[in-house]
């Protein structure tokens, strides 16, 4: 099926990294796509207080200023405070600003997708009621913010499922949950941009660094919030400290923690308390030449998460033929099937995370094999799945479902 000549509606609480990766992807397939990324003013408060948590939700944080040229990239603004109950109300409000929004733009629209159920997929809904529009939603959420959902709503929550044309999921183990409320909930896993990341040597990329070639380097990636377990990987890598120091292993460890939120005094704290300034580094913010390098100068990149949905850098990371050790999280083991690709231990196990570290820097990893693995995940092999689901929406036919079996081992 042809979409060139159709216009795709994007209702969204962001657009940057993955969900503008695979935007942009999708707009050289249609006519015209139109992005509405929901935006609380409040947040710019962190130009002018220390308030480090507001900062992700600023609108230069939320929404990448580059776009295609068949792209249009608009706010939804709502005033809310992050209060649960402010919250949960919030999902009203947003459907009929959009749906002001929606009616007030030149285009017709022939399909819509949402990104996350609460409030977007929500508000989308209501746009798809009103307009007739075919919708499509993926429920990206971390898999304590989809069972909280599943379990306590709110209504909306529920309504969205139902009414979505297809439903889906970045993980499969949540599907049966999904599928009491559509029978067309299906799995879709995120992916990566193999351009985002050029591959080079690692000792390249360690020269390029300042890093020593013969050190040990654990690299992490993401905001520093609580779910993300940095903590965990601080408490780990004290532990695996003391074990070399017991083993008379004198290499050097270098554990870089890229991205910026509001836990960075707690965990610079606990770094400070646990002696290692010398080894454990906040990079904060890394600019994207960078973090390619980064990301190939590590031996292993790690994640301690305690809830995810599919994290995006992990397929990153398998992009740049780097093993994933951390968290087995959301989909994580559905991705991670096989020890020739990383090494998982359980959310918030300290030990069993330094036994992970440590096994997977001591392991020589093929790394052709990973990169030959993590090619499914491209953004380009997710996309030609969406546009097969687009496909069956807008026909009615049935999704054959996805072409490659993702997660299974490579020979």
């Amino acid at each position: 099926m042809r979409f060139d000549d159709k216009n795709l509606l994007v209702v969204s609480h962001s657009y940057t990294t993955f969900a503008k990766q695979q935007i942009d992807l999708l707009a050289e397939q249609f006519a015209n796509v139109v992005v509405f990324v929901r935006y609380n003013p409040v947040a710019e408060a962190a130009d002018y207080l220390p308030i480090r948590w507001l900062e992700p939700y600023r609108k230069s944080s939320k929404i990448d200023e580059e776009s295609p040229d068949n792209v249009e990239v608009h706010t939804t603004s709502l005033f809310y405070l992050p209060t649960d109950g402010g919250y949960r109300r919030l999902g009203d409000r947003h459907a009929e600003r959009l749906c002001e929004q929606v009616r007030d733009h030149p285009l017709d629209f022939d399909l819509l997708h949402a990104h996350f159920t609460w409030t977007a997929g929500y508000a989308a809904r209501a746009v798809s009621r009103e307009f007739d529009i075919p919708f499509v939603l993926t429920v990206h959420a971390n898999r304590g913010r989809f069972l909280d959902e599943y379990e306590n709503g709110p209504e909306g929550v529920y309504e969205t499922w139902r009414d979505a044309d297809a439903v889906i999921r970045v993980n499969r183990r949540d599907l049966p949950k999904l599928r009491e409320y559509s029978d067309n909930a299906v799995f879709v896993p995120n992916g990566y941009s193999r351009e985002r990341f050029s591959l080079m040597d690692t000792y390249v990329a360690r020269e390029r660094l300042g890093l020593d070639p013969d050190a040990d380097v654990v690299f992490s990636l993401g905001a520093l919030k609580k779910r993300k377990g940095y903590n965990y990987l601080v408490d780990a890598i004290a532990d695996l400290v003391e074990r070399r120091g017991r083993a008379g292993d004198d290499t050097p460890l270098v554990c870089a923690i890229g991205g910026h939120g509001g836990q960075k005094r707690a965990i610079e704290k606990q770094i400070a308390e646990r002696g290692l300034e010398g080894t454990v580094r906040l990079l904060g913010y890394i600019p994207e030449e960078d973090l390619s390098a980064w990301m190939n100068a590590c031996d292993v990149f790690a994640l301690p998460s305690t809830a995810e949905g599919n994290p995006t850098v992990m397929f990153e990371a398998l992009g740049c033929g780097k093993p994933y050790v951390g968290s087995d999280v959301g989909g994580v083991g559905e991705i991670i099937t096989d020890d020739r690709y990383g090494l998982l231990s359980d959310a918030g196990d300290v030990a069993g995370l330094a036994d992970v570290i440590e096994d997977g820097l001591a392991r020589e990893w093929d790394r052709e094999l990973i990169l030959s693995y993590a090619e499914q995940f491209t953004w380009q092999e997710v996309v030609a799945e969406l546009l097969d689901l687009y496909e069956s929406v807008l026909t009615g036919g049935e999704y054959g479902g996805l072409s490659v079996d993702h997660g299974d081992a490579v020979a």
